[in-house]
């Protein structure tokens, strides 16, 4: 087994006296790689330096989640990162219009903006979305044919999930999906088309129905292949394979001896 975790923050501070083991942990669980997303300025370096320490199983990304939009931007360090020969995607970026975000003033243009240097770049995205489904294909449709990318652990429903997929656009599933009642997720991962299914754990952020979201790690992620291969009547190994295709097949800079 050679499963990626598409989406998790390794770079958080929550494992910086751990790292070490958790990835010991993963790699035994059969879970080879990783896709780290930058969130924050601060978080951009930490991720380099992630990335050069794990070069055979953290890949990086970069950008700015829209949580964290009412520090200063600066466009030319973001630019810098971005542009980085190691980036597989950009990201973390999105839109999130809950109460307690930055205003959609705010979020707007600057997602926008990193959505350009994405496109000049040649790069996927990582996209966050709460709140915001119908504005984010929106702007994601002036882009068709330029952009492709990640709705990561998704949570737009079945009946919304086909026009991101006809943009070019793959659905992320995390722990959410496991849990016992989460019947809008389930609905989604028995009907997102084969080729299009990712899998994350978003460690430490979301629990499974097992483990709380502080406890939560890359080796997770096979929690929520079970789910899924449960969910669609088919072996657990053809839902690893799946994911593990799809992502190289997105990431075109991640490396082919990550074959599942």
């Amino acid at each position: 087994m050679n499963l990626i975790d598409t989406h998790c923050h390794l770079n958080d501070p929550a494992f910086g006296d751990t790292l070490p083991d958790v990835i010991e942990r993963a790699k035994a669980a059969g879970v080879g790689a990783f896709v780290v997303p930058a969130y924050d300025m601060d978080s951009l370096e930490r991720t380099a330096k992630l990335a050069a320490l794990y070069p055979d199983s953290i890949y990086p990304a970069y950008g700015l989640h829209p949580w964290f939009l009412n520090e200063c931007v600066d466009w030319d360090i973001l630019r810098s990162f971005i542009k980085r020969r190691d980036a597989v995607a950009a990201g973390e970026i999105g839109l999130d219009f809950s109460p307690e975000c930055p205003p959609a003033e705010i979020q707007i243009p600057v997602f926008i903006r990193q959505l350009d240097i994405a496109a000049e770049f040649g790069l996927p995205v990582l996209i966050h979305c709460r709140k915001a489904y119908d504005q984010l294909y929106g702007i994601l449709k002036q882009y068709a044919g330029r952009l492709k990318g990640i709705l990561h652990s998704y949570s737009g429903g079945k009946d919304a999930m086909a026009r991101f997929i006809e943009l070019g656009f793959y659905i992320s599933f995390s722990g959410s999906v496991t849990r016992r009642n989460a019947r809008k997720y389930h609905r989604t991962a028995e009907n997102v088309p084969p080729d299009r299914i990712l899998l994350e754990t978003d460690a430490p952020s979301i629990a499974t129905e097992t483990t709380v979201a502080s406890a939560v790690e890359p080796r997770h992620v096979l929690e929520v292949a079970q789910k899924i291969a449960e969910l669609r009547n088919l072996p657990l190994e053809e839902i690893c394979r799946l994911s593990t295709e799809n992502a190289l097949r997105l990431f075109n800079r991640l490396p082919r001896t990550l074959e599942y």
